[in-house]
């Protein structure tokens, strides 16, 4: 089971990437804003995320190149499809997902030259540490469960 999860757990999320980009920009926008912002909330109401208040994060997952920029504006994520970013995360789908789930530690898959910050670094080592600080357990259980079952799935491969 693991180990299916993890062979398709990618092969299904980038078709399924791609179709969402396709998608209306303010169907995507809905959907991103609200996903990032309930995920987020923990460190929105603790004001931990204020150091973005006028930064603009672009994350571009290579593979598919799909690209999202996302800021913070009173206490909500905005998500938009274009924009001026002051640092861009870049990486293949797995890798952010590796990261995203706690599997593989950021530095490592930077090391790696799996993932790549450019642009402000100060400002995107300290979104970067900010978001590893945070448990798995803190996130909603629809977020959670898949990222848990991903990093499980890793795990058992190695």
């Amino acid at each position: 089971m693991h180990a299916l999860l993890r062979q398709y757990g990618t092969t299904l999320l980038k078709p399924g990437l791609q179709l969402f980009g396709l998608t209306p920009v303010a169907l995507q926008r809905a959907i991103t804003e609200r996903l990032f912002t309930q995920v987020l909330k923990p460190l929105l109401i603790e004001g931990e995320l204020d150091f973005m208040a006028s930064a603009c994060v672009e994350v571009h997952i290579t593979d598919i190149n799909q690209r999202w920029y996302f800021q913070v504006v009173q206490q909500q994520i905005q998500v938009h499809r274009h924009g001026p970013a002051q640092v861009c995360f870049s990486g293949d789908l797995e890798s952010l997902l590796l990261m995203a789930s706690q599997a593989v530690d950021p530095d490592t898959l930077f090391f790696q030259r799996k993932l790549s910050i450019s642009g402000d670094t100060e400002l995107g080592l300290a979104l970067k540490n900010l978001l590893d600080s945070l448990e798995l357990t803190q996130l909603p259980v629809y977020v959670r469960t898949p990222l848990a079952h991903y990093a499980s799935a890793y795990q058992s491969l190695r």
